[in-house]
């Protein structure tokens, strides 16, 4: 790597850790009880949560992952980013205002709280707490992304990319939790902006390439004769083989915005009023960053098929091939900024498995505890278990994988696949009820892990095994529901009726 960009790298880097601390120490000042820690609920603009949740759902995934399939494999697989921002506010649109709602009027923080208080079952919630420890996979893939880019543009080794890495997050995600979160993600959101635009320009204009946009065209067909732009499929690839496939992919994605990590950010935002206008800025946002994938493509162009790089190595790689050092930097570091993004989520949201749906909602009750010692005491547990976190992605991210988008999803498929009956159904039928959401749990994430292990079908794609799982999951919520109710006023949500949890009043 060149030595200028490789110092530049650190200059802006040492920008960035001081930026996101000092984003840390704004989160902490804000942070003064559990719940500030959990969901920093109704502090924040629908422009600042949209930029929040489009990049925790563009991820190092989109960032870096996406880029090194296309690189790798060639358009087919563009399907991914073309669907993946449509299928999740799709989603949004049925389940947003009604966890604004139901956690302004009863308190709930996170996903799994949402689930149990809506159906009235600990079950529900116990179960989508220990499913959702499944998110730790989607950690590990943010963490490899991290190292990678360490690596590749700062001329470190990988194991100390990823310290680099975990000591940051520790420190700014300890002191602020959602606060902290929040902040940053919304101004990391905002560079993953500038660099998606960029790549998409750097693309139509072919920078780097002689002959302009119509030999980088041929150049692509040559390198990658499969993968060339007027391939729509790959035969025998099991997830852009045909359009079933792809379709599938659509599906799995129709529940992405409920993932714990992303569905407690609607309770940021200040007023339920302020949904509409934050799925819009959603919709705009999360159409832009996934044309980072577009870059891979480029790469095949500019860096050559045969460059003797990792495919999750493109971005940076082209980077330094195309732009001025000072400028690839820059964009390098950017682009990391896209990992923090959705790091420093999905660890809060893993933290608040342990301190709120395990600690606050299952052992307190049982326990003759003051509300002031459980409240002190969640809040430790809401800080300390950061580092649990992070040692555990640590562990599992010292052998990075192949493919970071398709890893992440060998876990977030089975939480897709959980929540998709009790969720994106029951956030749009009042009709739907405990014993169907129980059951749609269950057979989703049966049919999830059957289709995929090697012990079942071994299908092999994390994105067709989740797509069937939410099938069977929406399926199994519809039939179940008509079978065990006559009326909305056997089950439902009927919040109207029940107390505030806050004012202890009815709303």
């Amino acid at each position: 790597m060149n030595t200028q960009i490789v110092t530049y790298s650190w200059i802006f880097m040492g920008l960035f850790i001081l930026m996101m601390l000092y984003f840390g120490w704004v989160g902490m000042k804000r942070t003064k009880t559990s719940e500030d820690f959990a969901t920093a609920r109704s502090s924040y603009s629908p422009l600042v949560i949209a930029l929040v949740i489009a990049a925790g759902i563009s991820s190092g995934s989109t960032f870096m992952g996406m880029p090194g399939l296309a690189y790798s494999i060639g358009t087919p697989s563009l399907w991914y980013p073309l669907l993946y921002p449509i299928a999740t506010v799709i989603g949004m649109l049925f389940v947003a205002k009604v966890i604004k709602k139901y956690g302004d009027d009863f308190g709930t923080r996170t996903i799994p709280e949402f689930i149990g208080e809506r159906y009235k079952s600990d079950f529900l919630r116990i179960a989508l707490t220990i499913i959702s420890i499944l998110l730790i996979f989607y950690v590990v893939s943010q963490f490899v992304a991290a190292a990678t880019m360490f690596q590749t543009m700062m001329g470190v080794n990988y194991e100390i990319g990823l310290i680099i890495t975990a000591a940051v997050l520790a420190v700014y995600v300890f002191m602020g939790g959602s606060h902290s979160d929040i902040i940053t993600d919304a101004v990391q959101g905002f560079l993953m902006l500038i660099v998606a635009i960029t790549v998409f320009v750097c693309f139509m204009t072919s920078v780097g390439v002689n002959g302009g946009f119509t030999n980088m065209l041929e150049t692509v067909s040559n390198e990658n004769p499969q993968g060339g732009f007027n391939q729509l499929f790959l035969p025998g690839d099991n997830t852009y083989g045909a359009f079933w496939l792809v379709a599938l992919l659509f599906v799995a994605h129709l529940p992405f915005s409920v993932q714990p990590h992303l569905g407690n950010k609607f309770m940021a935002v200040k007023g339920s009023k302020d949904i509409r206008k934050l799925i819009m800025y959603c919709t705009i946002f999360a159409t832009i960053l996934p044309l980072m994938a577009l870059g891979g493509m480029l790469g095949i162009a500019v860096v050559g098929s045969d460059a003797g790089i990792s495919p999750d190595q493109i971005i940076p790689v082209l980077f330094s091939e195309i732009f001025p050092p000072v400028i690839a930097a820059f964009l390098a570091i950017a682009v990391l900024s896209a990992v923090m993004s959705t790091s420093d989520g999905l660890i809060v949201s893993l933290t608040q498995l342990l301190a709120n749906d395990l600690y606050r909602k299952t052992i307190v009750p049982k326990i003759n505890i003051s509300k002031e010692k459980a409240e002190r005491n969640e809040l430790i547990i809401s800080r300390y278990s950061t580092f649990v976190v992070i040692i555990a992605a640590i562990f599992f991210a010292w052998s990075p994988p192949e493919f970071l988008a398709v890893f992440m999803w060998i876990g977030i498929g089975g939480i897709m696949a959980a929540t998709a009956g009790p969720i994106v159904v029951g956030g749009v039928w009042d009709r739907a009820n405990k014993t169907a959401a129980i059951s749609s749990l269950i057979a989703a994430t049966v049919v999830y892990w059957f289709v995929y292990l090697p012990i079942g079908l071994n299908f092999s794609n994390p994105f067709g095994a989740a797509g069937i799982g939410v099938i069977v999951g929406m399926l199994t919520m519809y039939i179940v529901t008509i079978a065990t109710t006559e009326s909305s006023k056997e089950s439902g949500l009927d919040i109207k009726q029940k107390p505030n949890a806050r004012s202890g009043k009815n709303v």
